[in-house]
C-alpha cells in the first residue's frame, strides 16, 4: 500500500511543534543555495512485533509529515510534528523505498559520481533489514546491484584490465598482464583453505531481480565494478574482505588522496562481473562482521559496516584489428562511488542489560553516533550563523572516514528507521530530532573528477613485437617488375621487334626472380605451418589443461560445498553445546548462591544459639548465686536463734541454781555461730529488761567465746595465697591449716576450681597506725557453680598483731 494513502487528518486541539526550515532565515545569496543540496531524510517505520500493544505512539498525518504522541502515563499530552522528505509505512515494500531513495543515487553513480546512504535508528528498528531485505523481497544493496548490472552488462571492460591501486586510485594493465592475473586468480581458488562459514550463511544466496535499469548511461564507456566492505568496531576500522590476515582482523588507518577524499588504507577491492559474484563477496563479510543477541534483538549488530561500489569507466576512442575496443595512451576516467552504511543501533543500558564486552560495545556506540550528531549540529551552526566553528570529524572514525561527503563530495541521503510501540517512545523522541536537525544541513552538489589513466609496466616485455620489427617483415617481400604493356605496330617491324625484346627481358627477370619468391614463400610456408602446429599443440593442451582445471575446481567446490556443511553442522552443535552450557553454568551460579545463602542463615542459627545458651547459663548462675545466699542467711538465721535460746536456757538455770541476791547485770554479747552474722546479730540486754524480769545470779562470769572455728576446719584443705612473703612475727597463736596448699600467684582457673580445695585463705601484712605490723587473715568459701566454675565467698578476717606490755594507754 502506498505511504502517502495511510495518514490520519490532524487534530486541531492538540499541540504542536512544527519544523523550521533554514531557508527562510538564511542570509546567504541565491548562486549559493543552488549549488548546495540539503541531507535528504527519509522515514520509514517498522511493523509492531508479535504479541505487542496494538496502541502506538507514531501516527501518519501526510506523505511527508508524522505526529509523535506522548503515551497515557505521562501527565502532559501533546502532539509533536515532524517533516520528512518522504514516510513509508509499515506496509510500504522494499521497491518503493528504493525508487525514492537508492534510485537518484545509481544514476549519479554511473555518471560518476559519489552518494552515502546510512540507516539511523535504535536498535531492533529494522536498519539491517532495510538494507539487505530477503530472498523474496530484497533491501536496497541487492536492487543496487542488480541494477547496475542490468544496466552495464554490455558495457563491461575485460576483467584485470583496470586494477585498484589500495590507494584510492586505479590503473590499465596491458592484455598480457591482465590474462595473467586472471590466470593467478584461478589457481588461488585452489590453494585457499575453505573457510568456517557462520551459521546460516553457508549456501550461496540469490535475490530476486526486478530487472530495473538505468537508461541513460554513455554506451561508448567501458565500465568495472569493484566492491570493497569494512566495518568500525570500537572505533577501529576492520576490512571485511581482507583473508591474508587470517582469522584475526588487522586494525587499518585512514589517509587521504589527491581529491581529499577519505579512505581505508589497504583495503581490498574486489573486481566483480555479475550479481551474484557481488553477492557473494558481501556474503562472504557478512561472515566476520560482528554479530550478537541482546535483549532487544537476536541478531543486533556490534559495529558499523560500510559497504562500498565503485564504478569506474574507461571512454573507448579506437578499436584494434580484429575489432576489440583498445585504450589510447591518452585518456581519462571516471570513478563514482555509492557507500551504503548500517549504523549500529544506539542501546540503553536499562532496557539491555548489558555487561561486560557486550557494554563496552555498547558505549563505544554512542560515542561515536553522539560524534556525528555533533558533527552536523556544528556543521549546521556554521551555516545558520556564517561561523567556522572547527567540525570535529577526527573524534571518532564513523565521521572521519565520510568527512568529504559532509563537506561536498557527493549526495548524503539518511534514512531513519523507527519502531512504533510504545516502549520506543523515549528512544524515538532523540531519533526524530536528530532526523530534524539533521535537514537543516547543507551538502556542495558533487561535480565530475576525472582522473588520468595510470598506465603499468608490463611484465612481459620480451613477448611484445615492435613495429618496426613489424616493418621490417613486410618490406622483406620483394615485388616483381611489372610487365610494360606494348601497343604493336604491325608496320613497324623494328619497333615491334624491340618492345617484344624488353617484354621477353622483364619476362625472364620475373622468371628468374619468382624462382626466389617461390622459394621464400615455402620457407615462410613450412615456418608457419611449424608455429600453427605449434600453437595447436599449445591449444590442445591448453583445452585438455582447461578441462582438468574444471573438473578440479569442480571437485573442489563440491569437497568445499561438503565441508561448508559439515562445519555449518558443526558450528550449530557447537553453539548448542554452548547455549546448553551457559545454562549448566547459570544453573550451577544460582546453585551456588543458595548455598551460600543457605550457610549464611546456619552460621545466623549458630551465632543465636551460642548467644542463648551463654545468656541461660548466666541466668542459672545467677540464679543458683541468689539460692545459695538466701539458704546460708536462713541456716545463720537459724543458727543465731538456737544459739540465743541455748544461751537463754544456760542463763536462765544458772540464775536458778545461783542463791546468790541478784546482781545488776550489763550488756551481754552472744556470738552467732554463723561468721557472717556474728557481726550483726549481737544479743544486747540492758539493765531495765533484767531488772524487769527480776533475774538473779551468784557470781556469774562470762564463759569462754564460742567463736572458734579452728577445729572444723582442721579436716578441710586450704587454698593459701600469700601475696607478698609474709614476716614471721613468732606468736604463740598462729593459723592452724594443716591441709593447706600455698601459692604466690593465681595463673590459672584450675588454682581456684580444684575440687578438692573447700576454703580459701589470704594472706596480707600491713602496718597499723602505731607502726605495728599486723597480720590479716581473709577467709572464705569456695562454692562449685552449675557451669563448671567456683565462686570464692569471703566471710571472716582474723587479726594477728602484737603490743608492747609497757605501752602506755
Amino acid at each position: 500500500m502506498n505511504s502517502a494513502s495511510r495518514f490520519n487528518p490532524p487534530s486541531a486541539k492538540k499541540l504542536r511543534r512544527e519544523k523550521t526550515t533554514l531557508s527562510s532565515h538564511s542570509s546567504e545569496s541565491d548562486g549559493e543555495q543552488s549549488n548546495k543540496d540539503p541531507v535528504h531524510v527519509y522515514c520509514r517505520i517498522r511493523p509492531l512485533k508479535e504479541g505487542s500493544e496494538p496502541t502506538t505512539c507514531l501516527k501518519i498525518l501526510s506523505a511527508d509529515t508524522l505526529a509523535l504522541n506522548t503515551p497515557d502515563s505521562r501527565n502532559t499530552r501533546k502532539e509533536i510534528h515532524y517533516k520528512f522528505k518522504h514516510i513509508f509505512t509499515a506496509f510500504s515494500p522494499q521497491a518503493e523505498l528504493f525508487a525514492h531513495v537508492a534510485y537518484p543515487l545509481l544514476e549519479d553513480l554511473l555518471h560518476g559520481k559519489n552518494g552515502l546512504l546510512f540507516t539511523y535508528g535504535v536498535t531492533g528498528s529494522g536498519k539491517t533489514y532495510t538494507l539487505t531485505g530477503d530472498q523474496n523481497d530484497p533491501g536496497i544493496m541487492p536492487r543496487c546491484i542488480d541494477t547496475i548490472f542490468n544496466s552495464i552488462a554490455d558495457y563491461q571492460a575485460p576483467k584485470c584490465v583496470i586494477k585498484s591501486d589500495r590507494m584510492n586510485g586505479f590503473e590499465i594493465q596491458t592484455e598480457d598482464d591482465a590474462m595473467h592475473d586472471r590466470l593467478q586468480a584461478v589457481k588461488s581458488c585452489f590453494t585457499k583453505t575453505p573457510k568456517t562459514p557462520r551459521k546460516g550463511n553457508g549456501d550461496k544466496i540469490s535475490y530476486s531481480n526486478d530487472g530495473t535499469r538505468i537508461q541513460c548511461i554513455n554506451e561508448n564507456n567501458l565500465y568495472s565494478v569493484f566492491i570493497s566492505y569494512v566495518e568500525i568496531y570500537n572505533n577501529s576500522v576492520f576490512d571485511l574482505l581482507d583473508e591474508s590476515s587470517g582469522k584475526t582482523l588487522q586494525n587499518k588507518i585512514l589517509r587521504e588522496d589527491c581529491h581529499k577524499n577519505m579512505y581505508v588504507n589497504g583495503v581490498v577491492e574486489i573486481e566483480v562481473k555479475s550479481a551474484q559474484e557481488a553477492y557473494e563477496v558481501f556474503n562472504a563479510g557478512q561472515t566476520r562482521k560482528r554479530m550478537a543477541s541482546t535483549s532487544l534483538n537476536s541478531g543486533s549488530s556490534r559495529s558499523h559496516s560500510i559497504f562500498n561500489i565503485r564504478v569506474v569507466q574507461l571512454e573507448r576512442y579506437a578499436t584494434n584489428s580484429h575489432g576489440q575496443p583498445m585504450i589510447p595512451n591518452e585518456n581519462m576516467i571516471k570513478v563514482g562511488q555509492l557507500s551504503l552504511v548500517d549504523l549500529a543501533g544506539s542501546e540503553r543500558t536499562n532496557r539491555t542489560n548489558n555487561t561486560g564486552m557486550r557494554l563496552k560495545e555498547a558505549s563505544s556506540i554512542n560515542n561515536s553516533l553522539m560524534s556525528l550528531r555533533s558533527c552536523l549540529e556544528i556543521l549546521r551552526e556554521n551555516q545558520m550563523n556564517k561561523g567556522n566553528r572547527l567540525v570535529p570529524y577526527r573524534d571518532s572514525r564513523l565521521t572521519f572516514i565520510f568527512k568529504h561527503y559532509f563537506e561536498g563530495d557527493g549526495t548524503v541521503k539518511m534514512v531513519v528507521c523507527v519502531n512504533p510501540s510504545l516502549e520506543d517512545f523515549e528512544e524515538n523522541i532523540q531519533v526524530l530530532k536528530f532526523a530534524e536537525m539533521t535537514q537543516d544541513v547543507k551538502i556542495a552538489k558533487a561535480e565530475v573528477k576525472y582522473t588520468p589513466i595510470k598506465k603499468t609496466i608490463s611484465r612481459n616485455k620480451e613477448n611484445q613485437t615492435p613495429a618496426k620489427s613489424v616493418t621490417k617483415s613486410a618490406s622483406s617481400f620483394t615485388l616483381l617488375p611489372d610487365v610494360p604493356i606494348v601497343k604493336l605496330n604491325l608496320d613497324a617491324t623494328d619497333e615491334c621487334r624491340s618492345a617484344i625484346d624488353k617484354v621477353i627481358k622483364v619476362l625472364k627477370l620475373r622468371a628468374a626472380k619468382s624462382k626466389h619468391l617461390d622459394k621464400d614463400i615455402d620457407e615462410r610456408q613450412q615456418e608457419l605451418r611449424k608455429k600453427l602446429v605449434t600453437l595447436n599443440q599449445q591449444c590442445v593442451l591448453t583445452s585438455a589443461e582447461m578441462k582438468s582445471l574444471k573438473t578440479m575446481i569442480h571437485k573442489e567446490k563440491q569437497k568445499s560445498r561438503n565441508l561448508h556443511l559439515k562445519m555449518t553442522d558443526i558450528e550449530s552443535a557447537n553453539q548448542d553445546l554452548q547455549g546448553k552450557n551457559e545454562e549448566l553454568v547459570d544453573i550451577v551460579r544460582s546453585l551456588k548462591n543458595t548455598v551460600n545463602e543457605k550457610d549464611l542463615k546456619i552460621n545466623h542459627y549458630i551465632l543465636e544459639k551460642d548467644r542463648t545458651k551463654q545468656k541461660l547459663v548466666l541466668e542459672n548462675e545467677k540464679k543458683n548465686q541468689e539460692l545459695d545466699a538466701k539458704l546460708r542467711r536462713q541456716r545463720a538465721h537459724l543458727n543465731a536463734a538456737m544459739k540465743a535460746k541455748d544461751e537463754k536456757l544456760r542463763m536462765v538455770k544458772g540464775i536458778i541454781d545461783a542463791e546468790m541476791p541478784p546482781v545488776e547485770m550489763n550488756t551481754i554479747d552472744l556470738d552467732l555461730a554463723d561468721p557472717v552474722k556474728s557481726r550483726d546479730s549481737q544479743i544486747t540486754q540492758t539493765p531495765q529488761s533484767f531488772s524487769q524480769s527480776h533475774v538473779y545470779r551468784r557470781n556469774l562470769t562470762p564463759g569462754p567465746a564460742t567463736k572458734s572455728r579452728r577445729s572444723r576446719s582442721a579436716g578441710e584443705v586450704w587454698l593459701e595465697h600469700n601475696v607478698i612473703k609474709p614476716c614471721p612475727l613468732g606468736t604463740v597463736m598462729q593459723p592452724s591449716m594443716k591441709k593447706r596448699k600455698s601459692v604466690s600467684k593465681l595463673d590459672k582457673a584450675s588454682d581456684i576450681t580444684n575440687p578438692k580445695q573447700s576454703k580459701y585463705c589470704l594472706v596480707a601484712q600491713e602496718p597499723d597506725t602505731d607502726g605495728e605490723i599486723e597480720t590479716k587473715l581473709y577467709k572464705a568459701d569456695i562454692v562449685p557453680t552449675c557451669g563448671g566454675g567456683a565462686q570464692v565467698i569471703f566471710n571472716d578476717v582474723e587479726r594477728l598483731r602484737q603490743e608492747s606490755p609497757t605501752k602506755s594507754p
